[in-house]
């Protein structure tokens, strides 16, 4: 394993979904709104994000087919989906929700196997 791997995933997939899963997504002040308008924010993000998962493996990445297709794997997706889009509604800072989803994909990889899994091995 290299040592460029934490940072590889720190700028995909952490930066680059945090950015537009959140920041795109949410409005940055969407707690103002009230909670009805935070949590359909957070719902409706997290929804897309779950099913991004399923097209990046079926139109981009082949070898993850079975993990991004799998139910649990979706459920999982989607804790750390809404995990993600409360953070950044309370905290207003994308770079919450970026730490959170790189310390989770990176320890996922490192530790737990999840890059055999992606990469079909």
């Amino acid at each position: 394993m290299t040592a460029i791997l934490p940072f590889t995933l720190f700028v995909f997939p952490a930066l680059l979904e945090e950015l537009f899963f959140r920041g795109v997504l949410i409005p940055r002040n969407v707690v103002d709104s009230g909670r009805k308008k935070t949590f359909k924010a957070i719902g409706l993000s997290t929804l897309a994000f779950v099913l991004w998962h399923p097209a990046n493996a079926l139109l981009l990445n082949g070898s993850a087919i079975p993990l991004f297709l799998d139910s649990w794997f979706l459920v999982i997706v989607a804790a750390l989906g809404i995990t993600c889009g409360y953070s950044y509604a309370v905290s207003r800072s994308i770079w919450v929700p970026v730490i959170i989803h790189w310390a989770t994909v990176t320890v996922w990889v490192i530790f737990l196997g999840g890059r055999n899994l992606v990469l079909g091995q």
